[in-house]
């Protein structure tokens, strides 16, 4: 390979550029050319053909001094990641574009989910009158189903507070269990996870205080039955994933893994967690609301005691699925962890060594 230096240094020099500059872009010039008729070679090789370029060019020249030659290599490290920089900047666009898409998406899936249960709903009319109460049962319990995915989680809960106020006696354990039903459901429909759990828990406990406050002669039984509807939800979700992983195929993908170490996290302290949403809660609501919260955070007691059990024994499933993904990502990460540090190791080297260079100079200058 041969580096045209010359031939733009000259160039440079007679479009009145002072030496050093048109040095630099001499430099520039013939690295860019290189680089663009080489493009299909490796990285390696073509910083290898490259280098032995420069020096010759640099040599003939009588400008190889390290200063030359450091310029040279940060304008051939530039030239050749230039375009996967400009690639990583057209993926960022790309994300920020795909988020704003998948916003405009996820309501137009809400839409058209909307539309489909409107569709079922006035289909009923057309059944025979004996079918039409069945019909519609499995369609509330479909629709029960994807109350979340239809944003409208806040909407379902106060109305079946409202429900359950108006039309039943025994207030808490109508609450307890409508809300268990909710919650189990809104948990069902994504990734369990800390940050969901907690929006949705939140949401809930929030419009039940809403609701308490609004009627203090039924707050306690309305924030209790609320509070323990949320904690049973959450004791047969947690239920649920533990059968699932039981059941799970070994074969999962090594990509899981994070995911794997997020629940497992999540699940050490599920009924902290749990106690973190009712604090949180409390301290936004008026001391009047605020007591009731905190008195049936206390009064939870086996309740918190029997979702940590039931957590705990999912850790243990979800564990020996990590630890077999942990072997295969281990034996694949092992190369690549050798080579880095390796080259960590030489650079390290490389460091000292131009430190006590550096040194040397220093004291030479001083004796002399």
């Amino acid at each position: 390979m041969e580096l045209e230096i010359k031939a733009w240094y000259d160039k440079a020099l007679e479009a009145g550029n002072g030496e050093k500059d048109a040095l630099k872009e001499g430099i520039t010039k013939a690295i860019e050319a290189a680089v663009h008729i080489h493009r299909g070679m490796s990285p390696k090789s073509l910083s290898e053909s490259i280098a032995v370029a420069l020096y010759e060019g640099l040599t003939a020249l009588g400008k190889n001094d390290e200063e030359t030659f450091q310029f040279a290599f940060e304008r051939l490290i530039d030239t050749v990641q230039k375009p996967k920089e400009k690639e990583i900047e057209r993926l960022i666009a790309e994300i920020d574009r795909l988020q704003r898409h998948l916003s405009i998406e996820e309501e137009e899936l809400q839409r058209s989910l909307r539309e489909l249960f409107s569709g079922l709903e006035r289909a009923a009319s057309k059944l025979p009158a004996s079918e039409r109460q069945l019909w519609r049962e499995a369609l509330e319990n479909t629709e029960l189903e994807h109350v979340e995915g239809l944003g409208i989680l806040n909407e379902t809960v106060e109305a079946a507070l409202v429900a359950a106020l108006e039309e039943t006696e025994t207030i808490e354990s109508s609450i307890r269990e409508v809300i268990r039903q909710i919650t189990h459901k809104a948990l069902g429909e994504g990734m369990l996870s800390a940050a969901r759990i907690r929006a949705i828990l939140t949401t809930i406990l929030m419009k039940a205080s809403e609701l308490a406050e609004a009627t203090p002669t039924k707050a306690k039984e309305i924030i209790h039955g609320t509070v323990y509807g949320l904690n049973d939800a959450l004791i047969s979700t947690v239920r649920q994933l533990k059968e699932q992983l039981s059941f799970a195929p070994e074969e999962i993908r090594a990509s899981h893994v994070a995911n794997w170490e997020e629940l497992i996290k999540m699940l050490s302290r599920s009924d902290e967690l749990y106690r973190e949403i009712i604090e949180d809660v409390a301290s936004r609501n008026s001391p009047f609301v605020r007591d009731i919260l905190a008195d049936s955070a206390n009064i939870l007691g086996d309740h918190f005691a029997e979702l940590k059990r039931i957590s705990q024994e999912t850790i243990e499933i979800a564990r020996k699925k990590l630890a077999t993904l942990a072997k295969e990502a281990a034996i694949k990460g092992v190369e690549l962890k050798e080579q880095l540090t390796s080259e960590a190791k030489k650079l390290g080297t490389k460091a000292w060594k131009k430190a006590l260079e550096v040194a040397e100079a220093y004291k030479s200058k001083i004796e002399k």
